[in-house]
């Protein structure tokens, strides 16, 4: 629930994080290049916030401190394999370095957003919905087709779009009485954001976002979680499943793009690859086959895909399967290995278990907008993991920072520094 006004003095700043905390989902959707730009903007705010504070990390003391640690380092990691891969190869593909640029920008908003006061934080609340309903906006007023019936945005193709509309979707019903208990209008927004989310992923056809619906039901249904709440928390599942069910039911495209699993899988057992499963069965076949020419670096930023070819000669894939990998691997970590060697698929563990480690230890915080916050980024984290299966997820700027800035705020809130105290709502972070 939204505090009725911010408290204090009127602070300059502090109105930029209020921006910021509502608005950064929908700008995502909406804006092409907003999502880098406002990470890289809240990053150098961040930066500023913690040198005029002097709130530089305390030393390690106890394991939420390491948990922070760790969490920094591992949105370092990244960065830190590209260089080494590139440096091993004698080269310098400057691309490379922008995802992992927007992981280590995290590192400072994190840090800034743990020492803000909770009253800004609160104007996180209904940020996830408004994404929902910005990503329905898009869909409904000003869609793409990529073809296929598959809509996504002007700068976004289905499968992103899909899958980052699908989890805003979730994390704006799991946002249901995160700071208190919620007024009427604000929880009927909050699911209206849950059903916004989930049928935008379905006008996308991108089945593999849809593979996160029921793993996120796996983990709603095991991971600990605060004692008020447990019931609506047991209807949730039933519910995206429900909408999920509606959606396949209504829609053709839906229906025919599940059909085809079972269609692409017959014809690649008959020797027919060149399908979209087929194809992705092939590149995985494919970068399985070269990771070991360079296991500990890879083969580069360009690397890999220049392999490629070689393999089209001696008839270990299609040149059309070929030409669909020198865009994308469509798994994030074969595209990690395959480029960056053991060290970048290290890293990139790093950049989904830190943080899920930060987040699982906070997940019977005594604060409950803690605790909240701690379970939306299990979810999270979980959802791109599941997403990655199928698609690079970081290969676009975009996606990468909407990542980077989502577990940042949510492992702020989780880890917060104020001591939880009891309110008339429940407890909550002061």
């Amino acid at each position: 629930m939204l505090p009725s006004r911010l408290p204090g003095s009127p602070d300059p700043q502090r109105w930029l994080w209020v921006a910021f905390l509502l608005l950064y989902p929908a700008a995502t959707l909406v804006a092409r290049g907003g999502a880098s730009a406002l990470l890289l903007a809240a990053s150098l705010v961040a930066v500023y916030s913690l040198i005029v504070s002097r709130s530089l990390p305390a030393p390690v003391q106890d394991a939420s401190a390491r948990l922070a640690v760790g969490f920094c380092f591992a949105m370092a990691a990244p960065l830190c394999a590209v260089a080494l891969s590139e440096l091993w190869h004698r080269q310098l593909t400057l691309g490379a370095f922008d995802s992992p640029a927007r992981f280590l920008a995290a590192a400072p908003l994190f840090l800034a957003l743990r020492k803000a006061p909770a009253a800004t934080l609160r104007w996180a609340d209904l940020s996830f919905g408004v994404g929902a309903m910005a990503a329905l906006g898009i869909s409904v007023f000003a869609p793409r087709d990529w073809g296929d019936g598959r809509l996504g945005s002007t700068f976004l193709n289905p499968i992103h779009f899909g899958a980052i509309a699908l989890v805003l979707g979730v994390l704006s019903a799991l946002s249901l009485n995160w700071w208190g208990k919620d007024p009427l209008g604000v929880r009927l927004f909050k699911l209206a954001g849950l059903a916004a989310g989930l049928l935008s992923s379905l006008q996308t056809g991108a089945r593999g976002g849809w593979l996160a619906i029921p793993v996120i039901v796996v983990v709603l249904a095991f991971v600990p979680r605060e004692r008020k709440g447990r019931g609506w928390r047991k209807v949730l599942p039933f519910a995206a499943l429900a909408i999920a069910l509606a959606g396949y039911l209504a829609s053709h495209t839906v229906r025919e793009r599940i059909h085809m699993i079972w269609s692409d899988l017959s014809q690649f057992e008959q020797g027919h690859k060149d399908t979209s499963i087929g194809i992705r069965l092939q590149i995985y076949q494919a970068v399985l086959s070269l990771i070991p020419r360079d296991p500990v670096f890879g083969l580069g930023a360009d690397g890999l895909a220049a392999s490629l070819q070689s393999l089209v000669d001696t008839g270990g894939m299609t040149p059309i399967a070929a030409q669909f990998g020198r865009g994308e691997t469509h798994n994030q970590m074969l595209a990690y290995v395959g480029s960056f060697g053991i060290i970048g698929g290290l890293a990139l563990a790093a950049l989904y278990l830190m943080p899920a480690a930060l987040f699982w230890n906070f997940r019977a915080a005594p604060a409950r907008c803690a605790a909240r916050a701690a379970l939306m980024g299990v979810v999270f984290v979980v959802a791109f993991v599941t997403f990655g299966l199928t698609v690079e997820t970081f290969n676009l700027k975009m996606t990468a920072s909407f990542y980077a800035t989502v577990i940042a705020v949510l492992a702020a809130i989780a880890s917060h520094n104020a001591p939880p105290v009891a309110s008339a709502a429940g407890r909550s972070l002061q």
